[in-house]
């Protein structure tokens, strides 16, 4: 792309004209879940996400969605983006033009243009993708190896360049790894024959129950503990902050807000664990993220992780802790996401029933 700075100036200009031209070539609309569909080889899964599925009808207004237009040769020509955070409000749009072994995308929102992407093939493979947004530019380019993608040379502005390295069976897709300097990560590997999700969940679950009490006996607290929390970001992630708050702490932390009791990004005391680091890990956290990827009404791979943690502080409710943190007569573990979302019901999960009465009625929840 010559230029790409100039280039992309220029694109504020030509919103109508790419917008007629575009819409004008479109011989029928489909609606898909997000991400949508994108030209560019591993584009998803060198995230561990997966392209948006066809939907027979719009879904409701409150979920995020994208029509896309097909040109009369099947190629998309226009993709319009629906925010169901705006109550279904059209808020970005993505342009096509199709030249000869050359592609145009030019990407929109309510405040102009956000990049152009340029896309070169030869022989049907797409070579290389020059990309120039309103914050910095990059480009990619694209070898194969007996028709399949094998390696991605990446250099964006202000970042490394890097390369993912792509290794194929039969079956498909079987290894990618990201190499930038001397570094280097899996960002996917096919689970070996056998692999059980279930039982590698268990496992994870045997190991947080063990490291748990280790890391919360080196915590720093004036009083005995109230409570223990386990919370957590992303559940998928297998990383855990393990934080204890006092009887006196939650109660001042209560007059101020009610629910800022339960709040462990409040509480003094705090650490952190990570899972993720061995390969059983890794694995059990790409195959929940992929089970995200695969469905738009329910994150199922979250979902899992959830009530990993809940299983977790579950076991831990009944364990004897004299001898690893000095903890008051009502002590409770629970889990819980940051923003509480998962309050309620991970409560539920996580206290044996007569504990959980005893705390609905003595702690406003």
């Amino acid at each position: 792309m010559p230029d790409p700075a100039a280039r992309f100036a220029q694109l504020a200009d030509e919103y109508e004209t790419r917008k007629l031209t575009a819409t004008a070539l479109v011989e029928g609309w489909d609606w898909y879940t997000w991400p949508g569909l994108d030209l560019r080889p591993l584009h998803f899964e060198r995230d561990l996400r997966k392209p948006g599925r066809r939907l027979d009808t719009r879904p409701p207004l409150d979920r995020d969605v994208l029509r896309i237009g097909f040109d009369a040769q099947g190629r998309v020509a226009v993709v319009e983006e629906y925010s169901g955070f705006l109550n279904g409000t059209r808020h970005r749009e993505t342009f096509f033009h199709h030249g000869d072994e050359v592609v145009e995308a030019a990407h929109f929102d309510t405040d102009g243009p956000i990049h152009l992407h340029e896309y070169r093939f030869e022989d049907g493979l797409m070579r290389t993708a020059a990309m120039v947004a309103r914050r910095g530019s990059g480009r990619e380019s694209y070898v194969y190896t007996d028709g399949r993608i094998s390696r991605v040379e990446i250099s964006h502005s202000g970042g490394p360049p890097a390369v993912l390295v792509a290794e194929h069976d039969d079956r498909g897709l079987l290894r990618l790894v990201r190499i930038w300097g001397r570094e280097s990560q899996v960002r996917y590997a096919r689970p070996p024959a056998g692999f059980d999700l279930e039982a590698a969940c268990r496992a994870i679950e045997d190991m947080a129950v063990a490291l748990i009490p280790d890391a919360a006996a080196r915590l720093t607290v004036d009083a005995p503990v109230a409570c223990l929390a386990l919370s957590y970001d992303r559940p998928t992630q297998l990383v855990i902050d393990i934080s204890a708050a006092t009887a006196d702490e939650r109660a001042e932390l209560a007059s101020i807000e009610a629910r800022a009791a339960w709040s462990p990004a409040d509480f003094e005391a705090s650490t952190g664990i990570d899972l993720g680091d061995t390969e059983p890990s890794r694995l059990v956290q790409q195959e929940l993220a992929l089970l995200d990827a695969d469905d738009d009404d329910v994150a199922a791979g979250s979902e899992i992780g959830r009530r990993l943690w809940c299983g977790v502080a579950a076991r831990l409710n009944v364990r004897d802790w004299s001898a690893t943190l000095p903890v008051t007569d009502d002590f409770v573990v629970y889990a819980v996401d940051l923003e509480l979302v998962d309050l309620e019901r991970n409560l539920t999960a996580c206290l044996p029933p007569n504990q959980l009465t005893k705390f609905r009625n003595q702690h406003e929840l």
